[in-house]
């Protein structure tokens, strides 16, 4: 096996990785230290700080209840796609010296990890924060380029993780 392969391969399992890892890692903030991303949900979700009085503010969550709904969700979703891209990565790696067929089977949760982080950034950040409670027009709208930015880099990595791979010395298959 090539040098070059065993460095995508190597590539590919540690960028899963850390994926998880920023997944966890965000996770336990949320747990551990709920008050640095409550405060700015409650304004998200309660839509208070668009400019004026929106037609659109019948959207808003104000129960506490619900907050913590979705709170929780957030959370649950936050462990789970960490979950997957850690299986991801440790099936990457145990295939890491087969062959390129068993590479590539081997990829089934590392695609179940990204497509969640994809999923969750989509819906979380860029459909329900940003556009049905509009947060695009309030005074947090910062925090949608970070979230375009982090599904960026995992839709990157997602698409580099599926390409098949080819040792130098052979032709690419079908």
């Amino acid at each position: 096996m090539s040098s070059l392969l065993l460095a995508l391969r190597t590539s590919k399992t540690i960028l899963l990785l850390l994926i998880g890892v920023y997944f966890l890692l965000a996770a336990i903030d949320n747990i551990a230290d709920p008050s640095a991303n409550w405060t700015y949900l409650v304004h998200v979700l309660s839509m208070d700080t668009l400019p004026g009085e929106s037609p659109l503010s019948f959207r808003a969550i104000r129960s506490p209840i619900g907050q913590r709904l979705v709170f929780g969700g957030l959370v649950t979703w936050e462990l789970a796609t960490a979950l997957l891209c850690f299986l991801g990565s440790l099936r990457l790696g145990r295939a890491w010296l087969g062959s390129r067929q068993q590479f590539s089977k081997s990829k089934t949760w590392a695609v179940a990890g990204l497509t969640c982080a994809l999923a969750g950034w989509l819906f979380f950040f860029l459909i329900a924060a940003g556009e049905w409670f509009q947060l695009w027009r309030g005074s947090l709208s910062p925090v949608l380029g970070v979230a375009a930015r982090m599904f960026a880099v995992i839709a990157l990595c997602l698409i580099y993780l599926a390409q098949d791979e080819c040792a130098p010395d052979s032709p690419p298959t079908g």
